[in-house]
């Protein structure tokens, strides 16, 4: 099937010129974006929010095809929050009180279903669905094997704070601001807070897109989030890129994520958060309102 070129809001049409630069800057080598949206709860039913996100992440891969052809690689992918957080400013708790079945690439709502029927751009075997129990579970085993790395490499900005009854891991970004990671309240039982599900989250991403996709000349990340979800999700893509996402797995290659925050009253309003493993940089935080919406 021919495609045609999709209609773009302000924030699409940004990212799209995100994407035109790292092709224009990968030279001879061919970079690939992973572009996810549709992040749903299934306790709930499906919101705008994650009809819209995987709308856009399809609208700017099918242009992106249209543009770059050969010179760009693409992949797609949904997260589902199957843990049920309920997160607050310092604390997140798992809600027990409703089983959540996991995910799997084969399931997913019928109004996902429908808006990836609507794009001939990939096979829908080859969307990428991750649940966040999964992460979870990953990311703990990844906090273990930091926490014995710390003894051999003292300059892992990692940090553990040892109380009688209680064993907590933080994370040190670059402003030397803590992040918590996990908290231990009983010997050798820890519980994963927010920002390590999602740094375990890219790295798996990561993993997952470089097995097919191994001659990538760099990859390049990016996530549609609500906006309330800004701090956790930013101390997220900062502990990846420092702790998680190492030189032997990235093959010294590199790896750009690019998360994107939509305002809950403004569909035409959001935020950008940039880390790159190669530009330390190149990390910024961009609040833009967009007045013209007629080249929509």
């Amino acid at each position: 099937m021919r495609l045609s070129e999709q209609p773009l809001g302000p924030l699409e049409r940004k990212l799209l010129e995100d994407i035109d630069a790292h092709v224009s800057h990968a030279g001879a080598s061919v970079p690939l974006v992973f572009l996810e949206g549709g992040h749903y709860d299934p306790r709930y039913p499906v919101v705008d929010f994650a009809v819209d996100t995987l709308r856009f992440a399809l609208n700017i891969a099918n242009n992106a095809i249209l543009r770059h052809k050969k010179k760009l690689k693409l992949a797609i992918g949904v997260l589902v929050d199957d843990l049920g957080l309920q997160c607050g400013t310092d604390h997140c708790d798992i809600d027990t009180a409703r089983q959540i079945a996991a995910v799997d690439n084969e399931t997913l709502p019928q109004e996902l279903e429908t808006v990836l029927g609507e794009y001939s751009i990939m096979r829908r075997d080859r969307l990428i669905v991750q649940g966040e129990r999964n992460c979870k579970n990953r990311g703990l085993m990844t906090l273990r094997k930091l926490i014995d790395a710390q003894s051999r490499s003292p300059f892992l900005p990692l940090r553990m704070e040892e109380q009688p009854a209680l064993r907590r891991a933080y994370f040190r970004r670059d402003n030397y601001q803590e992040v918590l990671l996990a908290e231990s309240k009983n010997k050798g039982v820890w519980t994963a807070k927010c920002p390590l599900i999602m740094a375990q989250h890219y790295k798996d991403v990561l993993e997952k897109i470089s097995r097919r996709h191994p001659q990538a000349g760099s990859y390049h990340l990016i996530d549609f989030s609500e906006a309330d979800d800004y701090n956790k999700v930013t101390a997220g893509t900062d502990a990846a890129m420092h702790l998680l996402l190492t030189d032997e797995l990235t093959a010294g290659k590199k790896v750009t994520i690019t998360n994107a925050f939509l305002s809950d009253f403004d569909p035409d309003s959001y935020r950008l958060h940039h880390a790159s493993n190669k530009e330390p940089a190149f990390r910024h935080d961009n609040f833009l309102v967009a007045a013209d919406k007629s080249a929509a």
